[in-house]
């Protein structure tokens, strides 16, 4: 329940903040995936001899609208810090130095190899589809080095450490906490349903299934060893595997 509290508090006060930022500052929310997206709104601009500006957020204000996402996703286990809620005994909250290159070493296994598998079965049956789409758009609308490294810090920094403290830390080992009762099969249903939960937080319906599989690696991981600091680095190393490609195939 905490997680979900967190979860939905984030969501409605990140709204709330982001639809007003955006509003006043005139932005759209729309960025062009690439150099052919681009070309194609700069002419139908020309055609209506309207200004040639694509209205786009910069990269760095759309960092800071996660700020109060993530104050909300942790808010929630920050104040059960007060009620006795104890972060390295009952979330799992410390890291050691084996987590880093093997955690990193999951991630772009994953991102390379396992999630592209994944989609065989799916595009023979859907035909192909361009999961990359959403990262593509994030990482297109990095102009300048300060883009970059904003973007950096949204993926490969805040997500993984908010995210992971939130899903696998509170949801997972909550759920397994009330599902004890039922010994593997409640493992087994609190695996499923925080990797769940967490792929449906992302409002991606076809990337639903990788992110599906990936919060369940990540599980595994961080039950297997006991410790949040696994499954933050494997997140880390997922995005930042998608990050880099893209940078290198945008620019």
């Amino acid at each position: 329940m905490l997680a979900v509290v967190s979860l939905a508090g984030g969501v409605v006060v990140a709204s709330i903040v982001g639809a007003s930022v955006i509003a006043a500052g005139g932005w759209d929310l729309d960025v062009p995936a690439s150099l052919g997206s681009e070309l194609g709104r700069t002419v139908m601009q020309v055609a209506a001899r309207a200004d040639l500006d694509d209205h786009r957020m910069p990269l760095g204000i759309a960092v800071l609208l996660n700020v109060p996402l993530w104050f909300c996703m942790v808010g929630g286990p920050l104040w059960a810090r007060r009620r006795g809620l104890d972060w390295r005994r009952d979330l799992g909250w410390r890291m050691e130095f084996v987590d880093a290159p093997m955690g990193i070493a999951v991630g772009v296994l994953l991102q390379l190899a396992l999630i592209p598998l994944l989609y065989q079965p799916i595009f023979w049956i859907f035909g192909d589809q361009d999961v990359d789409d959403v990262a593509r758009s994030l990482v297109a609308a990095a102009d300048t080095p300060f883009d970059v490294l904003a973007l950096v810090v949204l993926t490969v920094v805040g997500a993984p450490v908010v995210e992971e403290i939130l899903y696998r830390g509170v949801l997972h080992r909550g759920l397994i906490d009330m599902t004890a009762h039922q010994g593997r099969s409640g493992v087994l249903i609190a695996t499923l349903a925080s990797s769940a939960l967490f792929a449906a937080s992302h409002f991606q319906l076809l990337q639903f299934p990788g992110l599906m599989l990936f919060g369940v690696v990540a599980a595994m991981a961080s039950m297997r060893t006991g410790r949040l600091g696994t499954a933050i680095w494997i997140h880390v190393g997922f995005n930042l595997t998608t990050v880099v490609a893209l940078l290198f195939e945008i620019y």
